[in-house]
């Protein structure tokens, strides 16, 4: 599952932009939301809420760790009223 940008209205979302298609790997997901909101982020009209809505799987080889959630990825998502939502699901990436 990709990274999905998400608008909130009410109580309805609305997909606005996905980021690493296909790819499932936590560690990757962030990147791509890190990179995307340093290069992108005046896309984002701070006066609505929105969500990157992150769908992983735990990694085969998983033994710990993970990506940092850096202090700048949060202030970035702040500035855009973005949340950040951790989705699991089932299976190996």
């Amino acid at each position: 599952m990709p990274c999905i940008i998400r608008r909130i209205a009410g109580d309805r979302y609305a997909d606005a932009i996905e980021l690493a298609s296909g790819v499932w790997t936590l560690r990757e997901q962030v990147e791509a939301l890190d990179s995307w909101l340093r290069s992108n982020r005046g896309r984002i009209d701070a006066s609505s809420k929105w969500v990157a809505d992150i769908g992983f799987c735990v990694r085969k080889d998983a033994g710990g760790g993970g990506p940092v959630i850096s202090k700048d990825l949060m202030t970035m998502c702040l500035e855009v009223n973005l949340e950040i939502y951790l989705s699991e699901y089932p299976g190996e990436a």
